[in-house]
Protein backbone atom coordinates (compact mmCIF):
# COMPACT_ATOMS: atom_id res chain seq x y z
CA UNK A 1 0.00 0.00 0.00
CA UNK A 2 1.65 3.48 -1.60
CA UNK A 3 1.19 6.04 1.91
CA UNK A 4 1.91 10.07 0.97
CA UNK A 5 3.34 11.26 4.40
CA UNK A 6 3.96 15.05 4.37
CA UNK A 7 6.03 16.64 7.42
CA UNK A 8 8.96 18.97 8.02
CA UNK A 9 8.69 23.07 8.29
CA UNK A 10 7.05 25.64 5.72
CA UNK A 11 8.36 28.97 6.12
CA UNK A 12 6.12 31.98 4.57
CA UNK A 13 8.49 35.12 2.83
CA UNK A 14 8.22 38.47 4.07
CA UNK A 15 10.98 40.28 2.26
CA UNK A 16 14.01 39.39 0.34
CA UNK A 17 15.47 38.50 3.59
CA UNK A 18 13.00 37.72 6.64
CA UNK A 19 10.36 35.22 6.67
CA UNK A 20 7.75 33.78 9.45
CA UNK A 21 8.39 29.66 10.21
CA UNK A 22 6.17 27.35 11.10
CA UNK A 23 8.59 25.24 13.39
CA UNK A 24 9.33 21.50 13.12
CA UNK A 25 12.17 18.84 12.64
CA UNK A 26 10.07 16.13 10.83
CA UNK A 27 10.31 14.04 13.21
CA UNK A 28 7.21 12.74 13.71
CA UNK A 29 6.64 12.30 10.23
CA UNK A 30 10.05 10.41 9.59
CA UNK A 31 9.39 8.36 12.71
CA UNK A 32 5.99 7.67 11.61
CA UNK A 33 7.62 6.68 8.12
CA UNK A 34 10.12 4.63 9.29
CA UNK A 35 7.13 2.76 11.13
CA UNK A 36 4.89 2.25 8.64
CA UNK A 37 7.65 1.02 6.09
CA UNK A 38 8.47 -1.99 9.21
CA UNK A 39 4.95 -2.84 8.85
CA UNK A 40 4.70 -3.85 5.60
CA UNK A 41 3.68 -0.62 4.06
CA UNK A 42 4.81 1.65 1.31
CA UNK A 43 5.33 5.12 2.57
CA UNK A 44 6.80 8.41 0.09
CA UNK A 45 7.65 11.44 1.50
CA UNK A 46 6.89 15.37 0.70
CA UNK A 47 9.46 16.86 2.92
CA UNK A 48 9.74 20.77 4.05
CA UNK A 49 13.43 21.93 2.99
CA UNK A 50 14.61 23.13 6.58
CA UNK A 51 13.47 19.73 8.56
CA UNK A 52 16.67 18.57 10.68
CA UNK A 53 15.93 14.90 11.98
CA UNK A 54 17.49 12.37 9.80
CA UNK A 55 15.72 10.88 6.72
CA UNK A 56 15.32 7.18 7.00
CA UNK A 57 16.91 4.96 4.83
CA UNK A 58 15.41 3.33 2.31
CA UNK A 59 12.25 5.73 2.03
CA UNK A 60 11.78 7.79 -1.07
CA UNK A 61 11.45 11.39 -1.14
CA UNK A 62 10.11 12.40 -3.92
CA UNK A 63 9.53 16.42 -3.69
CA UNK A 64 10.32 18.79 -1.42
CA UNK A 65 9.01 22.29 -0.45
CA UNK A 66 9.62 25.74 0.97
CA UNK A 67 6.46 27.91 1.32
CA UNK A 68 3.07 26.28 1.51
CA UNK A 69 2.52 27.80 -2.26
CA UNK A 70 5.59 25.30 -3.09
CA UNK A 71 3.36 22.44 -1.46
CA UNK A 72 0.08 23.72 -3.29
CA UNK A 73 1.96 23.44 -6.75
CA UNK A 74 3.69 19.99 -5.69
CA UNK A 75 -0.06 18.88 -5.24
CA UNK A 76 -1.41 20.85 -8.19
CA UNK A 77 1.08 18.82 -10.72
CA UNK A 78 1.15 15.59 -8.71
CA UNK A 79 -1.16 13.20 -9.91
CA UNK A 80 -2.47 11.20 -6.37
CA UNK A 81 -4.61 8.33 -7.30
CA UNK A 82 -2.10 5.56 -6.24
CA UNK A 83 -1.69 6.76 -2.80
CA UNK A 84 -4.40 4.39 -0.42
CA UNK A 85 -3.59 6.81 2.24
CA UNK A 86 -2.48 10.55 2.69
CA UNK A 87 -0.69 12.12 6.22
CA UNK A 88 0.16 15.74 6.86
CA UNK A 89 1.98 15.88 9.71
CA UNK A 90 3.83 19.05 8.15
CA UNK A 91 3.59 22.25 10.41
CA UNK A 92 1.38 24.46 7.63
CA UNK A 93 0.79 28.34 8.09
CA UNK A 94 -3.01 29.54 8.99
CA UNK A 95 -2.02 32.82 7.72
CA UNK A 96 -0.11 34.22 4.46
CA UNK A 97 1.89 37.72 4.20
CA UNK A 98 -0.44 39.91 2.60
CA UNK A 99 1.79 43.66 2.65
CA UNK A 100 3.74 45.63 5.15
CA UNK A 101 3.64 49.14 5.31
CA UNK A 102 6.90 51.87 7.10
CA UNK A 103 6.05 54.77 9.46
CA UNK A 104 4.23 56.23 6.84
CA UNK A 105 1.63 53.85 6.03
CA UNK A 106 3.18 53.36 2.86
CA UNK A 107 3.64 49.80 1.44
CA UNK A 108 7.13 48.73 1.22
CA UNK A 109 8.34 46.66 -1.55
CA UNK A 110 9.59 42.81 -1.16
CA UNK A 111 13.28 43.83 -1.30
CA UNK A 112 14.89 43.58 1.87
CA UNK A 113 13.09 46.30 4.32
CA UNK A 114 15.53 49.41 5.54
CA UNK A 115 17.04 48.47 8.81
CA UNK A 116 16.42 52.07 10.04
CA UNK A 117 12.43 51.99 10.31
CA UNK A 118 11.13 52.83 13.19
CA UNK A 119 8.13 50.59 13.02
CA UNK A 120 6.70 48.09 10.08
CA UNK A 121 3.28 46.74 10.19
CA UNK A 122 2.56 43.31 8.89
CA UNK A 123 -0.77 42.15 7.19
CA UNK A 124 -1.80 38.95 7.02
CA UNK A 125 -4.58 36.58 4.97
CA UNK A 126 -5.92 33.62 5.59
CA UNK A 127 -3.01 30.31 4.14
CA UNK A 128 -4.82 28.01 1.54
CA UNK A 129 -6.03 25.30 2.47
CA UNK A 130 -4.40 21.93 1.93
CA UNK A 131 -6.68 19.09 3.40
CA UNK A 132 -9.48 20.01 1.51
CA UNK A 133 -7.15 19.74 -1.80
CA UNK A 134 -5.70 16.61 -1.11
CA UNK A 135 -9.26 15.50 -0.69
CA UNK A 136 -10.37 16.29 -3.94
CA UNK A 137 -6.94 15.18 -6.06
CA UNK A 138 -7.21 11.81 -3.47
CA UNK A 139 -11.32 10.83 -2.96
CA UNK A 140 -10.46 6.97 -2.27
CA UNK A 141 -7.56 7.39 0.17
CA UNK A 142 -7.52 7.80 3.97
CA UNK A 143 -6.49 11.06 5.03
CA UNK A 144 -4.65 11.77 8.45
CA UNK A 145 -4.94 15.36 9.16
CA UNK A 146 -3.18 16.95 12.33
CA UNK A 147 -4.01 19.31 14.91
CA UNK A 148 -1.49 21.31 16.98
CA UNK A 149 -3.14 22.89 20.02
CA UNK A 150 -1.57 25.15 22.14
CA UNK A 151 -4.33 28.01 23.37
CA UNK A 152 -6.99 26.01 24.59
CA UNK A 153 -8.57 22.92 26.49
CA UNK A 154 -7.83 19.72 26.04
CA UNK A 155 -12.12 18.76 25.57
CA UNK A 156 -11.81 22.32 22.72
CA UNK A 157 -8.76 21.25 21.39
CA UNK A 158 -10.30 17.45 21.40
CA UNK A 159 -13.63 19.29 19.53
CA UNK A 160 -11.63 21.48 17.10
CA UNK A 161 -9.61 17.98 16.29
CA UNK A 162 -12.85 16.22 15.17
CA UNK A 163 -13.92 19.53 13.14
CA UNK A 164 -11.55 17.87 10.18
CA UNK A 165 -13.87 14.63 10.09
CA UNK A 166 -16.88 17.87 8.61
CA UNK A 167 -14.67 20.64 7.74
CA UNK A 168 -11.94 18.71 5.45
CA UNK A 169 -13.31 15.46 5.17
CA UNK A 170 -10.51 13.65 7.14
CA UNK A 171 -11.06 9.87 7.72
CA UNK A 172 -8.91 10.37 10.98
CA UNK A 173 -7.21 13.34 13.12
CA UNK A 174 -4.05 13.33 15.25
CA UNK A 175 -4.09 15.63 18.23
CA UNK A 176 -1.08 16.93 19.93
CA UNK A 177 0.77 20.45 21.40
CA UNK A 178 0.29 21.99 25.36
CA UNK A 179 -3.50 21.56 24.84
CA UNK A 180 -2.75 17.83 24.99
CA UNK A 181 0.40 17.10 26.78
CA UNK A 182 3.05 14.62 25.93
CA UNK A 183 2.37 12.59 23.15
CA UNK A 184 -0.56 12.05 20.92
CA UNK A 185 -4.29 11.51 20.45
CA UNK A 186 -5.17 9.16 17.10
CA UNK A 187 -8.99 10.05 16.64
CA UNK A 188 -11.61 8.56 14.67
CA UNK A 189 -14.93 9.17 14.41
CA UNK A 190 -17.80 8.60 16.60
CA UNK A 191 -14.86 6.69 18.47
CA UNK A 192 -13.10 7.37 21.61
CA UNK A 193 -9.21 8.77 21.35
CA UNK A 194 -6.31 6.26 21.04
CA UNK A 195 -4.02 7.45 23.32
CA UNK A 196 -0.01 7.41 21.77
CA UNK A 197 2.40 8.21 24.44
CA UNK A 198 5.19 8.64 21.64
CA UNK A 199 5.47 9.15 17.57
CA UNK A 200 6.49 5.24 17.61
CA UNK A 201 3.31 4.37 19.46
CA UNK A 202 1.56 6.72 16.98
CA UNK A 203 3.06 4.93 14.09
CA UNK A 204 2.06 1.38 15.39
CA UNK A 205 -1.57 2.40 15.70
CA UNK A 206 -1.14 4.84 12.19
CA UNK A 207 -0.30 1.56 10.45
CA UNK A 208 -3.38 -0.67 11.97
CA UNK A 209 -5.48 1.71 10.69
CA UNK A 210 -4.54 1.85 7.15
CA UNK A 211 -4.30 -2.02 7.25
CA UNK A 212 -7.92 -1.93 8.12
Amino acid sequence: MKVLIIAGPTSTPLDSAREISNRSTGRTGLIVADILRQSGLSPHLWLGENLTHPIPPHIPVDARFRTIHDLQKIINETSLLDFKAILLPAALPDYDFLEATGPDQRPLSTQKWPGSLSQIDLKLKPSPRILPTLCSKAPRAKLVGWKWEAASTFEEAEKSARRQFIDCKTNASVLNGPSYGMGYLFLTENAPGIPCPDAEALGRVLASFLKT
